[in-house]
């Protein structure tokens, strides 16, 4: 592999370090990988904090998340990380409990479905057919598709929506059920979701007990990933380059060259961790013309994006939501989740001495667009929980964050890159590559381990 722009670098990168080039949580997992192999890292990022889309960000003095990120139990690569950065507690920094669509207005008559803690498929066997606000004949037909889709591994056509999956199910069990899990998961409306991947998921949550449960962070993003693998990273003799955007400028068999600041500098090795819409970015002319390059550079331009906007509101009474999360009606919001747990871990704010509740509603993909102007957003949700539940207390203080590339479009037939190894020197980390997940921490987790343990290798086999 030889890939040149500008003027030859030193053949030989032995001992030097590998840059990784992207501090999201895809980064941060290739950071610690190498790390804790005892390979040091100098992680560039070209904003000012490491995390990306999930990390913390302080506002009026209050440590709130720039998302609001759902995780499950079948997130093993997540799960084993977390493990690794927390120590082997069960869920570090994780509060787990079953899966549940619970209504926020109860008596809307939309359906209600939990989780037993059974072993699946008896799981969500049980749950369907316990769910409040289904007929009998309701829970049979969505049983026949569940057990139906099981026996096809879980597998759907490559260019089915999930609109269209979700056809042959009760409208109700579709809308209520379904419809909501796969615009939380895949973050791209159902009408032009990828069925494939929907169905992928299904069988992650239907693999083994707890698989399907829910994982709240206990702690806030950056404290859960990001800042421990900066410090595990500064340990071992490596650097954090905060606002230090880089460039790949040539790459040889035994190393590669880096653009950042001005300056250049040979790294034994580079891992890639941007997102797909700043991929073009990082490549200089010369490194492009490689046929693996190229092709991820033209997988990441066709890629669409979607956003997400997060709602806080925080009250002066005590407000608690039972189970923590609640399904919504859509009009705006379609999550609520309780955060009391920010005014916890903030005491000495004064934002937090003064507000006794807080929760943080969610709009996800299209209809996180539709009005971008934040006091505007914040007045609609308030208005949508007075009138789904009109004791639903008047919020003293709001925070809208809105992220207009929040994940790619994760629609029927999508293309990613053919390969994440780009040569034996170069490695694709992010949550774009496996083309079985959609946008979500599991699959940048996943790359970003998997691009360290293979660079990893090919350093120690030199």
């Amino acid at each position: 592999m030889t890939m040149a722009h500008g003027e030859p670098a030193p053949r030989d990168a032995r001992g030097r370090p590998v840059a990784v080039i992207g501090g999201g949580w895809a980064g941060c997992a290739a950071a610690w990988t190498l790390a804790s192999r005892g390979v040091p890292v100098v992680l560039h990022e070209a904003t000012g904090a490491l995390g990306g889309r999930a990390r913390r960000v302080e506002r009026a003095g209050l440590p709130i998340d720039n998302g609001q990120h759902l995780l499950v139990g079948a997130y093993e690569a997540t799960r084993s990380l977390l493990w690794a950065v927390h120590g082997r507690r069960v869920d570090p920094g994780m509060r787990r409990q079953r899966l549940a669509i619970t209504p926020f207005a109860p008596a809307s008559g939309a359906p209600a479905l939990a989780t037993a803690g059974l072993p699946p498929p008896w799981n969500l066997v049980i749950a369907v057919a316990r769910a409040r606000g289904l007929s009998w004949d309701e829970r049979v037909a969505t049983l026949r598709w569940m057990s139906a889709l099981r026996a096809a591994r879980y597998e759907r056509a490559a260019g089915e929506t999930v609109d269209a999956m979700l056809d042959a199910l009760p409208r109700r069990v579709a809308r209520g059920i379904f419809a909501p899990l796969a615009l939380a998961a895949l973050n791209t409306p159902t009408a032009r979701a990828s069925s494939r991947v929907f169905a992928h998921l299904l069988g992650r949550i239907s693999r083994g007990r707890g698989a399907s449960d829910f994982l709240l962070p206990a702690l806030d993003l950056s404290e859960l990933l990001p800042e421990p693998a900066a410090r595990r990273v500064e340990a071992r003799g490596g650097e954090i380059r905060l606002r230090a955007a880089a460039v790949v400028t040539s790459a040889t068999d035994t190393g590669v060259d880096i653009y950042a600041g001005g300056g250049r500098w040979r790294a034994a090795a580079a891992i890639v961790a941007v997102g797909p819409h700043q991929l073009a970015h990082v490549f200089a002319p010369g490194v492009t013309a490689h046929p693996d390059v190229a092709d991820a550079l033209e997988a990441a331009a066709a890629m669409r994006f979607e956003p997400t906007a997060t709602i806080y509101l925080g009250f002066r009474e005590r407000y608690r939501i039972p189970g923590r999360i609640a399904r919504l009606d859509d009009a705006p919001g379609q999550w609520i989740f309780d955060r009391h747990d920010v005014l916890d871990r903030a005491p000495e704010a004064a934002t937090a001495r003064a507000l006794e509740g807080l929760v943080a509603v969610v709009i996800s993909a299209g209809a996180a667009s539709d009005d971008l102007d934040a006091r505007a957003l914040a007045a609609r949700v308030q208005s949508q929980l007075k009138r789904l539940d009109a004791s639903f207390p008047v919020a003293v203080w709001s925070q809208v964050i809105v992220e207009r590339r929040a994940t790619f479009a994760c629609e029927p037939g999508l293309r990613r890159p053919r390969t994440a190894a780009i040569g034996p020197r170069i490695h694709l980390a992010g949550d774009y590559l496996d083309p079985n997940l959609p946008a979500t921490i599991e699959a940048a987790v996943a790359s970003g381990e998997a691009a360290g343990r293979a660079i990893a290798r090919a350093l120690a086999a030199t």
